[in-house]
């Protein structure tokens, strides 16, 4: 069993009310969920730090993400 991680950028200019605006599949397999789960706080931090540092205040952005099984041919 694999998991894949996915990340979401929602903008929450209006809290009642949040935005998706992407979504992202990291181009990486892990091979337990906790595996899965800690870089996805790291990819969330970087990616938003990295990509959308400049519109994080004025665009009130966040990032949730899920680590979603997957099986995998053999």
């Amino acid at each position: 069993m694999k998991f894949v991680l996915t990340l979401y950028l929602f903008t929450f200019v209006d809290i009642q009310y949040p935005v998706p605006l992407t979504s992202h599949i990291v181009p990486l397999q892990f091979d337990s969920y906790k595996d899965c789960i800690l870089h996805g706080y790291k990819a969330s931090h970087n990616t938003l730090k990295e990509l959308y540092g400049d519109r994080i205040e004025d665009e009130r952005l966040a990032i949730k993400f899920e680590c979603r099984e997957v099986t995998i041919g053999t």
